[in-house]
């Protein structure tokens, strides 16, 4: 930007003043704020050039598909396993990633029956195999509390020789009802177990 003749004497005039530089600054200001403020020109940028400006777009909507959608894919999914799943969204009228899904919903319902099929059959075998042991438990505590109360102790390890363990033990303890008392024989107040009745 040039600046005019008289704007430039002034300058000069105030520069052999030998002003303090505050009040030099002042001075200055006031003589070239008319000049810069005239000045209309948009200065013109050096570098690289600004980033555009964006059209304002309204954001996309994302439909989620209807759980009808899904049905309808479910249902052409049973009705044909073995197609494909762009036939199977054809025949549907629905997205590929909806067949997708429908498959995916699929394939966890038969890994959830699976899995509950086999724990029912593993619980029958359980409990096909629990009243044997449970039985041969009471055999055992009815045996060894024939003749009287014994202590828990020795129970236990008698029990454990016998190959019964702790847990069944303590079913057909319950089972049959046995009686928990303490005795001051054999140690401080020693538990001991026996037979109702």
């Amino acid at each position: 930007m040039l600046l005019p003749a008289s704007t430039l004497a002034a300058i000069n005039n105030v520069v052999a003043l030998h002003l303090e530089p505050d009040t030099t600054m002042k001075v200055l200001g006031a003589i070239l704020a008319p000049v810069l403020s005239s000045d209309s020109t948009p200065a013109r940028k050096v570098g690289r050039p600004g980033p555009k400006p964006r059209k304002a777009t309204r954001p996309r909507k994302r439909r989620r598909p209807t759980r009808e959608a899904r049905d309808r894919a479910r249902a052409a999914l049973e009705a044909n396993p073995n197609a494909t799943l762009a036939d199977v969204a054809k025949a549907a009228g629905v997205s590929h990633g909806t067949a997708i899904n429908a498959r995916k919903d699929l394939a966890a319902e038969a890994r959830k029956a699976a899995r509950k099929e086999t724990r029912k059959s593993s619980r029958e075998k359980s409990k096909a195999a629990k009243p044997e042991r449970r039985e041969r438990a009471e055999r055992f505590l009815r045996d060894a509390l024939a003749h009287g109360a014994k202590p828990v102790s020795d129970l236990e390890e008698a029990a454990e020789k016998a190959h019964i363990d702790p847990h069944t033990l303590g079913q057909a303890r319950a089972e049959l009802g046995v009686v928990t008392s303490r005795a001051n024989t054999g140690g401080a107040q020693a538990v001991q177990w026996s037979l109702p009745g």
